[in-house]
C-alpha cells in the first residue's frame, strides 16, 4: 500500500494553489509515490518546505516530518 499527500492537502501544508502543486509535480520539484489518485511523498513536501523556509531545517524538521506525515493517506 502506497502513502502520500492529496494535491489538496499539499497545496495547504505549502500554501500555494493546486495548479501551482501541479506544476511543482511537472518540474521535478515534488515527487509522486502513486498518479492514480495523484499522491505526493511526504518527503518531498518537506524538502520543499526547508527550501522555503531553511531555518526550519536545523530547529523544526522532526517535528515538521511528524506533522506533514499526519495528513497522508493510503492509495
Amino acid at each position: 500500500m502506497t502513502k502520500g499527500l492529496s494535491v489538496t492537502t499539499t497545496a495547504k501544508i505549502l500554501n500555494i494553489t493546486p495548479n501551482y502543486v501541479y506544476r511543482l509535480i511537472r518540474e521535478g520539484q515534488l515527487v509522486l509515490s502513486t498518479e492514480q489518485p495523484y499522491l505526493i511523498t511526504s518527503d518531498s513536501v518537506k524538502k520543499r518546505l526547508m527550501k522555503l523556509v531553511p531555518f526550519l531545517a536545523n530547529d523544526l524538521a522532526i517535528r515538521t516530518d511528524y506533522q506533514i506525515r499526519q495528513y497522508e493517506i493510503a492509495a
